[in-house]
């Protein structure tokens, strides 16, 4: 059966997309085989939308400070399957420099689109700074990599981690945002998050729902905080440490009950409920494993009950997240 689509930089795309970044972003990367399996599923059932960036990797960064591991698989697998070529639309973050560092500086990213085409081997649709810079002023910034899209090295401009306000401000100077990629689940549904959903809601611009499943946290990934893997970010969030990961638990019992009576996995059930925010939210899940991915991209299908969505607003509201998104030095843990 089909899912929801909705329109995406031009393109309708499944409503349910598929996020990459632990196929390569992972203490222990799987081997292209499984990688390509979870990557075929999920496009199969609909996920059509993909979200990449040029960092995600654990190789050497190189003179650009970006490891291109991600890109340089899907550049393999359109290779090897080069009937999705076309088929997918690839979203990529960038502007990420040595060091991590943040820049809309023209020459670098020229430098760093150029590198990413040569991995991919095919045109980048959509692509968005990772952050703003701190300190930047959002306009000037955005207006950089808008000059990239017009010089035609993309196909158009979106934005990540960024706050209903200065989407305001960047629809006010005709910088124009295709999507919005920002974390929501059922323990990252704060204010913030709630008015850029509202903002999308009326200015008919999708948001790339990043880590619906709470990073894995939300379908039991791990047992104890020592389970957590070395090198992986979750082992240095703080909701994954400590007394906060045992608190964090009590979201999912609950969870695990709701889904079990409507005979979903709780992944779906965390989907579908994301899905639901929205006419243009685009959850964008990530999996390693075929069946999983199949079965993440079909909650595009599930359809909650004005009384459902009542009882996790009640849920959230009862179990609200112990810890932060991100420990308190990095530069990611807030929109701007």
């Amino acid at each position: 059966m089909p899912i929801p689509a909705v329109s995406l930089a031009g393109k309708q795309v499944g409503k349910v997309g598929l996020g990459l970044m632990q196929l390569t972003w992972t203490p222990s990367p799987p081997p292209d085989d499984v990688s390509f399996a979870a990557m075929k599923a999920a496009a199969d059932a609909g996920a059509t939308t993909w979200s990449s960036a040029t960092f995600y990797g654990n190789g050497a960064p190189g003179e650009t400070g970006a490891a291109f591991d991600n890109l340089r698989l899907l550049g393999r697998f359109f290779r090897a399957y080069p009937e999705y070529v076309g088929r997918v639309q690839l979203v990529v973050k960038g502007g990420i420099g040595p060091g991590m560092d943040i820049t809309s500086d023209l020459a670098f990213n020229r430098h760093l689109l150029a590198h990413a085409r040569e991995c991919l081997g095919v045109p980048i649709d959509v692509y968005l700074p990772a952050r703003i810079r701190p300190g930047a002023d959002p306009v000037a910034f955005f207006r950089d990599f808008d000059t990239l899209r017009r010089e035609g090295l993309f196909g158009a401009l979106g934005a990540s981690e960024i706050s209903a306000g200065t989407l305001d401000k960047l629809a006010a100077a005709g910088i124009e945002i295709s999507v919005i990629e920002i974390e929501v689940s059922l323990w990252s549904y704060d204010d913030d998050v709630r008015a850029v959903l509202q903002w999308s809601a009326e200015h008919a611009v999708p948001v790339y729902a990043y880590s619906p499943l709470g990073r894995g946290f939300l379908t039991r990934a791990w047992k104890t905080p020592e389970d957590v893997p070395e090198g992986s970010f979750q082992k240095h969030s703080p909701r994954f440490q400590g007394e906060n990961f045992y608190k964090n638990l009590k979201l999912v019992d609950v969870l695990d009950e709701m889904a079990a009576r409507r005979g979903l996995t709780t992944a779906q059930l965390a989907i579908a409920w994301v899905s639901a925010l929205g006419p243009y939210v685009v959850p964008i899940p990530g999996s390693k494993n075929a069946e999983r991915a199949r079965q993440n991209t079909e909650a595009a299908n599930i359809v909650l009950s004005k009384e459902e969505m009542e009882q996790i607003d009640e849920i959230i509201r009862q179990f609200p997240p112990s810890g932060g998104r991100y420990p308190e030095d990095h530069s990611g843990a807030l929109m701007q």
